[in-house]
């Protein structure tokens, strides 16, 4: 089985428990971008009364969990981390938080193919992932979102990234990021 496959089984394994996920970060800008290869999955899920423990154990001895929760920095998300072993792939599983702009992008999710595992998911939206990766700043989100502005910059809904953008005073940045892309 290959990475991409693991990340497929792994949401497969979160429908069949009706557990609510999307798929955000590279698998997600990869979509609506220039794609690019990642060493990782990054996945939200709506926690509630799922026990992660107990999922990766049904997963197969393929997949080992690090029960180590770690703090996401900016918007206090806490993550675990799924390890696929046999490649080294690691899953990266965010708690769902309190974070306006997290509840309100796990809402506005959409469900379509995702090539990079060959499956249908729920994903974060275009919209969505740039005002995330604005948020992250690293040198490699920022050039995701050059990458999804010039290929889908025409498709966007400015006003809710503008909004969200305000809110997080990521606007001037974004203002550059648009520059680079040629979109106006």
């Amino acid at each position: 089985m290959t990475s991409e496959q693991a990340v497929a089984r792994l949401i497969e394994a979160l429908e069949r428990e009706g557990v609510g996920y999307m798929l955000v970060g590279a698998y997600s800008s990869n979509l609506y971008g220039v794609p690019r290869a990642t060493n990782d999955a990054d996945v939200v899920i709506e926690f509630g009364a799922f026990n992660i423990v107990e999922f990766c154990q049904r997963l197969g001895a393929e997949f080992a969990l690090d029960r180590q929760m770690m703090m996401e920095g900016f918007t206090g998300s806490v993550r675990n981390i799924v390890h696929f072993r046999p490649t080294g792939f690691d899953i990266e599983v965010f708690r769902l938080g309190d974070d306006p702009h997290h509840r309100e992008r796990f809402a506005r999710r959409r469900r379509q193919h995702v090539p990079d595992c060959r499956c249908e998911a729920w994903v974060a939206t275009a919209e969505d992932v740039v005002i995330q990766k604005l948020r992250w700043a690293r040198r490699k989100d920022l050039d995701d979102v050059v990458n999804l502005l010039a290929v889908s910059g025409s498709t966007l809904d400015w006003a809710y990234i503008r909004r969200w953008t305000d809110s997080h005073g990521t606007s001037g940045l974004l203002d550059q990021l648009r520059g680079e892309a040629g979109v106006g």
